[in-house]
């Protein structure tokens, strides 16, 4: 019997996973892997207090904090959980683990574009998010799949930082805000290239290029880049979560300020949630959130002094 089960083995995982132990808590991290989306990015640049670092580090580096006040990592996928009268069961891989509460830090998966070489090639110049790795790619060739209003926003970032930035499009145009449409084309760093399709992810190490198809034409050719940016969107794998916590219409985890849920003893933090901006220093912000919440209920729950907010300890000085 764990104090706390967190599910989800990335920023907000690890960064829940850290504050409870700091409370003493008996903390069982599962996750189907290490890192979560922060894998598919090359090099983070962002995150107050490190040098850049890439993906994967920084979440090796908070997990091994956690480890270090006796947080328990199972590397397993999540299938199932079960609700209690004293406790939550959750299923993973045909084993059973039992905790007094949840932390649901599960995060959310970019829309793959599903072609040859995208899987093999996803971190070593196969992006998923253009607000992380855009400045990574200075004076490269980069490529935008995507679609709208997000597939623009990406193409104007990259035009602050890339030499050349190809947006691709099935259709002669791309179909997103008329203003964002104007603004992307008036860089002249910036090509519309239309009637394509993306037919393979060329490269080994990395990625060295795509092979094209003209829609209208059917001739096949490469194109050579440095980068792809895929920009479809993400989605939520809500599976293990329907019918215990509130969704949204998008499958995200509804949660309060204190990133509780609306059943009591489940928290939620990161991606997998409703809130709106999606990074790995917002996430760790709420696995912190959602711990002290946790820790704050276990306490509760067993008839002792929660939690107090630190600024009810502050006395107002008069004017």
């Amino acid at each position: 019997m764990f104090d706390v089960i967190i599910i989800g083995g990335g920023v907000a995982g690890f960064s829940a996973a850290l504050f409870c132990a700091r409370r003493g808590l008996g903390v069982l991290v599962l996750g189907k892997d290490i890192g979560g989306q922060a894998n598919f990015t090359d090099q983070i640049e962002n995150f107050p207090g490190a040098a850049p670092i890439g993906g994967f580090a920084l979440i090796s580096s908070i997990k091994a904090q956690a480890e270090a006040y006796g947080v328990k990592f199972i590397q397993a996928e999540v299938s199932k959980i079960k609700l209690a009268a004293q406790a939550f069961t959750v299923t993973a891989y045909g084993k059973q683990y039992k905790a007094k509460s949840l932390i649901l830090a599960y995060g959310k998966t970019p829309r793959d574009l599903g072609v040859p070489g995208e899987n093999e090639l996803k971190g070593r110049g196969v992006s998923y998010c253009a607000n992380c790795d855009a400045p990574l790619y200075k004076n490269k060739i980069v490529a935008i799949a995507g679609l709208g209003d997000i597939a623009a926003d990406a193409a104007l970032l990259c035009s602050k930082f890339a030499k050349k930035v190809y947006v691709l499009s099935k259709t002669d145009k791309l179909i997103a805000h008329p203003s964002l449409v104007k603004a992307m084309l008036r860089k002249k760093n910036v090509t519309l290239v239309p009637f394509v399709q993306i037919q393979q992810i060329l490269g080994e190490q990395r990625l060295s290029g795509l092979g094209l198809i003209n829609l209208k034409t059917g001739q096949h050719y490469d194109l050579p880049l440095d980068a792809l940016l895929v920009e479809l969107g993400y989605v939520v794998d809500s599976q293990i979560s329907k019918n215990i916590v509130k969704l949204d219409e998008q499958e995200q985890i509804i949660v309060a300020s204190d990133q509780s849920t609306s059943l009591p003893g489940i928290f939620a933090a990161g991606d997998a949630t409703n809130r709106i901006y999606k990074q790995a220093v917002i996430s760790a912000g709420e696995g912190a959130t959602a711990a002290l919440a946790c820790f704050d209920y276990l306490m509760r729950q067993q008839g002792k002094h929660g939690l107090t907010s630190d600024w009810t300890q502050i006395k107002r000085v008069k004017s």
